[in-house]
């Protein structure tokens, strides 16, 4: 074979943040599918999710629709029923949720909350419809609590939350009602004599502290057993901790279950979604992750690149009020968040150029066209991506310009990429055989390259991710080898050499020509980078 020869402060909080969360699995960058489940108000989007979840239940647990306290703790009781979590208006029975309860076929309904909560007449008009009737309220959102964790028993550890604001324990559901762990609510400053008196009566050997100690003073679980405190520095990063934390335990379905892994995403700013979502996503042993409203914020973006590997189903929960389409996006990989690459500088060296053609095909095609429009593909998903992108060449004029020769053009893209002080440097390139059956891609990466560890790691995802991209099968994935090639030898950041593809070969000519297979080799490329970033 015969070949023509920083990351900055973004990358080091979030590399912290894995390392602090503990271990976890490769993540990915976001491509995921993607369904919405919503409808016009609050109280539609939970309809929703019921028709979604549940085609009968025996039993539906009602909260209300305009405020948090005593529904934060429904998920767990949700999931015991087997049942959905529906809303009403405090003062009166909603007709909509009273014909979803019809639908369902439901013969007994929770109402959760004191009459302060959800008013005596909803339970005078559930009774009317035939239906059984249960109240489970207290004196106070910490009272209400108490009272579903009495009636859930103890599993040996339990969950304390903030009662005076809705993410984290909404951000727990799942887990909990899967692991039959029970909610209780806390002061930031003072532990509730309700909740007290449930901590001891539990008798839990573990306790679970959601939240920093701006939301749980360090007093306030002083003395509790075992504790284990999950907590970020806003309600995300809390979030997607704690998500870490549980990922055994909610791998996207039931044992055994044959159906496409789900995930769910509500909106960090308001509760009902999540609550509503938190039920389905307890029956599916889905994970719930949380996000802005206008974007997603970095770290929900790594935790769900974890999860990404199990080519999970993200079900967006609300419509584009409570969710954008912005943020649908993202979690598409449609759009590249600017975070992603922040503060990092990456040299994209298309190969060849101006005098030096490269390689020709058979046909008559040129290296130098090919990899000078994968790279222009690649620069562009850098940039949105927030990367500082150093181009060798950004047309058919190579770095010396007209004088070519091969010596000094190989030494100007060095030197280009070590003044710049660059995180990474790609040198995108066409293979060529004398055989014309040769085929396939492979990326190199140079043991004489001072950083070779890191550009052998490079090579790994990036190859791994063209393989995928590209749809290669075992004998045209040609993997990652070592070679003392210039560019990568003498640059002194992690460096790799890719070849894409055969233009000596008449199929993978054609393939590398086009438009397509261009945009996906740079796709593949610039995901190996991002999976090499630690998405």
């Amino acid at each position: 074979m015969q070949k023509h020869v920083r990351r900055a402060a973004t990358a080091c909080l979030l590399l912290l943040f894995w390392l602090a969360a503990g271990t976890m699995a490769q993540a990915a960058p976001l491509t995921e599918k993607t369904q919405r489940m919503s409808g016009p108000t609050r109280i539609d989007t939970a309809i929703s999710v019921s028709q979604n979840g549940w085609q009968t239940s025996d039993n539906v647990v009602l909260v209300r629709s305009d405020d948090f306290p005593d529904a934060l703790v429904a998920v767990p009781l949700a999931y015991r029923l087997g049942a959905p979590i529906l809303l009403t208006n405090p003062g009166s029975l909603d007709p909509r949720a009273l014909s979803e309860i019809k639908r369902l076929q439901a013969k007994h309904v929770v109402l959760l909350g004191s009459t302060k909560a959800l008013s005596q007449a909803i339970a005078d008009t559930l009774t009317k419809a035939g239906l059984s009737v249960e109240r489970i309220g207290g004196s106070d959102r910490y009272a209400t609590a108490a009272l579903v964790a009495d009636k859930l028993g103890s599993s040996g550890q339990v969950i304390l939350a903030s009662g005076e604001n809705f993410p984290d324990a909404l951000a727990a559901g799942p887990y909990a009602a899967v692991t039959g762990t029970p909610i209780l609510l806390t002061g930031a400053k003072a532990l509730p004599s309700a909740t007290g008196a449930e901590l001891a009566k539990l008798g839990a050997a573990q306790t679970l502290v959601l939240g920093s100690q701006a939301a749980i003073a360090d007093a306030v679980i002083t003395g509790l057993p075992n504790v284990n405190r999950i907590g970020g520095s806003d309600r995300y990063e809390t979030a997607a901790k704690f998500d870490l934390f549980a990922q055994d335990k909610l791998p996207g379905a039931p044992a055994g279950s044959q159906a496409a892994p789900q995930a769910y995403l509500v909106t960090g700013e308001d509760f009902p979604d999540g609550l509503v979502a938190g039920a389905l996503a307890a029956r599916q042993n889905a994970p719930i992750f949380l996000t802005a409203t206008a974007s997603l914020p970095a770290v929900s973006y790594s935790v769900m690149g974890n999860a990404a590997e199990r080519n999970m189903v993200v079900n967006l929960i609300g419509s584009t009020a409570a969710i954008s389409a912005q943020v649908q996006s993202v979690v598409e990989g449609v759009v590249q968040p600017s975070y992603l690459l922040a503060g990092s500088t990456i040299v994209v060296d298309s190969g060849h150029g101006g005098p030096d053609p490269g390689a020709m095909g058979p046909s008559g095609t040129l290296e130098k066209n090919n990899t000078l429009a994968i790279g222009l593909n690649l620069a562009d998903l850098l940039r949105k991506a927030g990367a500082t992108v150093v181009m060798t060449r950004s047309s058919d004029t190579p770095p010396t310009g007209a004088g070519y020769s091969e010596l000094p053009d190989l030494q100007a893209r060095v030197k280009l990429a070590n003044d710049a002080k660059a995180n990474l440097f790609v040198s995108i390139h066409n293979n060529s055989y004398t055989s014309q059956s040769a085929a396939g891609t492979e990326t190199y990466y140079s043991s004489k390259n001072p950083v070779s560890s890191q550009s052998q790691r490079l090579g790994k995802n990036i190859q791994a991710e063209l393989a995928q991209q590209l749809g290669l099968d075992s004998l045209h994935d040609r993997g990652v080898k070592d070679a003392p090639f210039y560019v990568i030898k003498n640059t002194v950041m992690p460096a790799v050499l890719v070849e894409v593809g055969f233009i000596s070969n008449p199929t993978e000519e054609q393939l590398l020509a086009s438009a397509a297979y261009r945009s996906s080799a740079a796709l593949g490329i610039y995901r190996g980078i991002l999976v090499f970033e630690g998405y």
